[in-house]
């Protein structure tokens, strides 16, 4: 709740702020894409900005209420390992109440007016723990499916802003120019869509689309949105199309399932000690995502480098 996600630094006087926007406006890359207005600073690869924090998140994968704080490059092993452990420790919870409950003793005489008697008798020997067991488990659901969400991401080296981003945009618009978030600062999920390509404003069929959708929906729509709810239908939808012959936007980061799980797991950086800020592995090399503004090079068997931007790694998930 209180480290620091990965926040891109910025800069320390106007003149490098001059010298990156003469860089950018050169290289025809002055746009919402490239530039954060926000923080006057170029944006790396795989960022966002965060409304609610105020600052450029390196790796951005979602601002999360439930801990008050971005998810980004710097803490995201942690929030995986955190809501693993919740999974963990409700089920033990429940194992335990259960069988505290059943070596109760049983009441003299159980009356109920709805159930049987023989769940009234286990009711009735404490009510009060049967119920929280009920909100307990009901927690257990969509925690299940953050966790469920969260490993399939791991393993595509993806995250909950690129997965959502890939289901809002209007692929009519090529994604270099896109500049749109289908993740609202603050949520993990699709709350606001609507915005087209950088500098053309919004798309008036998405945002008519979202704005008729949130009028029908409402508070479901919104507490969907604050579960992960449709984070977690929108990334079974788009496993279910997985297929050879399914038309899917390229990974330029993903390294195959084994190599990215070992990435995110086997990463040398101390869980909870001093890391280096934005650090990361990326194909069993080090990279910064507080410094990445071009797609890393991959060896192919051929020898030499070419760019992942021709590859689509995806196919060798």
């Amino acid at each position: 709740m209180t480290e620091d996600p990965g926040f891109v630094p910025k800069m320390s006087s106007r003149n490098q702020q001059r010298a990156v926007v003469t860089e950018l406006f050169e290289q025809w890359k002055f746009d919402e894409e490239n530039f954060c207005v926000l923080c006057m600073i170029r944006k790396p690869l795989r960022s966002k900005h965060c409304k609610r924090c105020g600052r450029c998140v390196a790796k951005h994968d979602h601002h999360c209420p439930w801990i008050d704080n971005c998810v980004g490059a710097n803490n995201l092993r942690h929030f995986v390992s955190y809501i693993i452990c919740l999974e963990i420790g409700i089920i033990l919870f429940l194992r335990l109440t259960f069988n505290y409950i059943s070596v109760l003793p049983a009441p003299a005489n159980p009356q109920c007016n709805v159930i049987n008697d023989a769940l009234c008798d286990f009711v009735l020997r404490d009510t009060f723990t049967l119920v929280l067991d009920i909100w307990v488990l009901i927690q257990l659901v969509w925690i299940t499916m953050l966790c469920a969400v969260q490993l399939v991401q791991i393993s595509r080296n993806q995250t909950t802003y690129e997965n959502m981003r890939g289901h809002s945009i209007d692929r009519s618009y090529p994604s270099s120019r896109a500049f749109a978030s289908a993740v609202t600062a603050g949520t993990t999920s699709l709350d606001a869509a609507g915005l087209s390509s950088a500098g053309q404003g919004p798309n008036p069929a998405l945002a008519q689309n979202v704005s008729h959708r949130h009028q029908r929906n409402g508070c479901l729509q919104q507490w969907s949105s604050l579960l992960g709810v449709d984070t977690f239908f929108a990334t079974a939808r788009d496993g279910l199309r997985d297929g050879p012959r399914t038309a899917r936007p390229k990974n330029p980061f993903s390294r195959g399932i084994v190599t990215n799980c070992q990435d995110f797991w086997c990463d040398p950086a101390p869980y909870f000690g001093r890391r280096e800020p934005g650090s990361a592995i990326l194909g069993g090399e080090v990279v910064n995502y507080n410094r990445m503004y071009e797609i890393p090079l991959r060896m192919h068997s051929g020898g030499g480098y070419r760019s992942l931007a021709d590859n689509d790694l995806e196919q060798n998930a």
